[in-house]
């Protein structure tokens, strides 16, 4: 029965029906019983409300405590429990020793059972409201845990890991400094700038990785939809982004005129692509091998990045794109944060399409990102600007 309800249990169906006021009176349905075993019978697939039980009925059960037997049934644990019964200090005492809340002397009236009764109800509502508290508490502290562990985390991944790229680039320009004082091998000193430029650019795109990931998080990252008339053209630029990608690979794109145009968020794409191009050349060799490719199919865009490079264990894809858990080694042992692929994630969710790797060790990568044809359905005319990567 899952209406709200009074079990009222009495020595006979004549003293249960004058209680069923009572039961009007809270605005709660009544059940009678007079009978023990249709008692515990029906209490084992019904948890009423709340519960009268008459000491009389209790008695007819030699060496059984019904009230004891009741409360050991789970649901019944905390339902709010009225004895009635005769002014017997041994009964009275017997009754709440068993579990029962209140006992009551009869004679006595219904307006006293169900002024008791009502009390009973609002501190179990008063409980389970404090219980219900306790619960949301204790999500706080695990979510506040949990924001502590990401804190510790970063700060960990910020000592150990720009560390290197720090040191890279202070040794660089160091050296230049020594080159120009010498003044004899000037010629080595664009090269050796040019690789301090290229650390310090991976420090800010990692930087930059690392605030964006927050910020899509807390739902702060700006997200502005326009039509890109050409994808191939926005490809090449986020190419321009990776630094000396072009000269270190040969890159090979394959758009098909369908995939040309589409509407998406213009920065929000450049950089999914530049951190996907940026994650090719980091595990693949110079001189490798990477693809971009996309194509319509059916109501969604299909964009890959493809390498020959070291590919993934298969125990490392299904966590690749959580931040600082999948980080690695690349093979030109340089730590991977793999911020990059969590920023591609949650970026690629944000225009509501989904993001995934096809990889096999020894055999390269394939990285597949989705973008709906629909991306901007719901947004006013007024609000699709016309973009031209």
């Amino acid at each position: 029965m899952e209406a709200s309800y009074v079990l009222i249990a009495m020595s006979t169906d004549e003293r249960g029906q004058g209680l069923a006021t009572v039961a009007q009176d809270l605005e709660l349905a009544s059940v009678i019983l007079s009978d023990v075993e249709k008692l515990l019978y029906h209490t084992r697939g019904s948890v009423p409300t709340a519960i009268i039980i008459e000491d009389d009925l209790i008695s007819r059960v030699q060496n059984l405590d019904l009230i004891a037997l009741l409360r050991r049934r789970k649901p019944l644990a905390n339902v709010p429990l009225v004895c009635l019964g005769q002014d017997k200090p041994e009964r009275h005492v017997a009754a709440l020793s068993s579990g029962a809340d209140v006992y009551l002397n009869l004679p006595t009236r219904p307006a006293l059972v169900k002024a008791n009764l009502q009390r009973l109800l609002e501190r179990r509502q008063a409980e389970a409201s404090l219980r219900e508290t306790l619960v949301r508490l204790r999500d706080f502290e695990q979510a506040y845990k949990e924001s502590e562990r990401v804190k510790d985390d970063l700060t960990h991944m910020l000592v150990h890991d720009l560390k290197s790229p720090i040191a890279s680039v202070m040794g660089l320009v160091d050296h230049s400094i020594e080159i120009i004082e010498s003044s004899t091998e000037a010629h080595g000193i664009v090269e050796l700038l040019s690789l301090a430029r290229a650390e310090s650019q991976h420090l800010l795109n990692l930087a930059a990785n690392i605030l964006d990931v927050r910020r899509m998080k807390e739902g702060h990252m700006p997200f502005n939809p326009a039509w890109i008339e050409r994808l191939s053209d926005l490809a090449q630029q986020s190419l321009k982004d990776v630094n000396s990608a072009p000269r270190d690979r040969q890159f090979g794109f394959l758009i098909r005129p369908e995939a040309e145009k589409l509407f998406a968020d213009s920065a929000l794409l450049r950089r999914i692509m530049a951190n996907l191009f940026a994650n090719a050349v980091k595990h693949t060799r110079s001189g490798g091998h990477i693809d971009f490719r996309a194509w319509k199919k059916d109501d969604e865009f299909v964009l890959s990045v493809r390498d020959d490079g070291e590919g993934i264990p298969e125990e490392d894809q299904k966590r690749i794109f959580n931040a600082f858990e999948q980080s690695r080694h690349t093979i030109h042992d340089r730590y991977d944060t793999g911020m990059g692929l969590t920023f591609c994630k949650l970026a690629v969710e944000k225009h509501g399409g989904s993001i995934w790797v096809e990889s096999k060790v020894g055999r390269g990568s394939t990285f597949f990102f989705t973008i709906p044809v629909n991306v901007g359905e719901g947004l006013e005319l007024d609000d699709i600007t016309v973009s031209k990567a």
